[in-house]
């Protein structure tokens, strides 16, 4: 982890108020992290959890996909109700993440978007538990059992699937392909933003180091449980998003 000391190191901003006391860099700076999810908690669960309940081969996994695109769903509109306080700006200004570009078209598909695109989030939200700004703080950790579930419901389920020879070579295509695709979702190497929200204390970590933990876990889930080849990939990444 990062050893960038931040200037809120271990000092939390209650709500708006003490936000805009502080400035409008540190207001800017949350209000990113907000309207990030705002714009990608509604993605997720349009473009990957609604077709997914069409695909769904059983009433019980009908019923499970319902659920999540509800809870995407509803982390969108926390997410909002945050932003909406702070007073930041439209956060539809800027399109969603480029792994929202994955078209699902096959249940294995929408299964492994929960075992990786989803563990993408939960590494975030694990750092922002931690975050200088308090309501945010207190929503990661109240999502966090919700991200979780759809992790667990996205790797049961692999295990599952992989576990059928007619099934491995799915499996493994769509995890190498997300794999890959998700590697941006943390952002540049070198960040201009990132080092602002160190510095404010509402990430503690870069976004290389947000990026290996995800290809650590990733390479356990593929490797170790599933038993497949996980892609050659790297942690740093220097393309064109912030």
């Amino acid at each position: 982890m990062s050893n960038t000391l931040g200037v809120l190191a271990n000092q939390v901003v209650s709500g708006p108020e003490e936000a805009r006391a502080l400035g409008d860099d540190y207001v800017t700076a949350v209000g990113k992290i907000l309207n990030s999810h705002v714009r990608n908690e509604a993605a997720g669960a349009a473009i990957f959890d609604e077709p997914s309940i069409a695909l769904a081969p059983t009433p019980r996994e009908k019923w499970l996909a319902c659920r999540m695109a509800m809870e995407e769903y509803g982390h969108h509109l926390k997410f909002n109700k945050l932003a909406a306080e702070l007073g930041v700006e439209d956060p539809h200004a800027r399109s969603p993440l480029s792994v929202f570009e994955y078209e699902v078209t096959t249940w294995t598909e929408y299964v492994m978007t929960k075992a990786i695109v989803d563990l993408a989030e939960v590494v975030l939200m694990e750092d922002l538990a931690h975050c200088s700004y308090l309501p945010l703080r207190k929503l990661c950790r109240s999502l966090m059992p919700e991200e979780r579930f759809h992790v667990g419901f996205g790797t049961t389920t692999a295990r599952q699937l992989a576990a059928d020879p007619a099934g491995r070579d799915e499996v493994r295509r769509a995890a190498h392909e997300l794999i890959t695709m998700t590697l941006p979702f943390f952002g540049r190497s070198d960040s201009r933003n990132n080092e602002t929200f160190r510095r404010w204390g509402i990430k503690r970590m870069t976004n290389d180091e947000c990026r290996a933990e995800f290809v650590r876990r990733t390479r356990a889930l593929l490797e170790e449980e599933l038993e497949l080849d996980h892609p050659e990939v790297d942690v740093r990444w220097h393309g064109t998003s912030s």
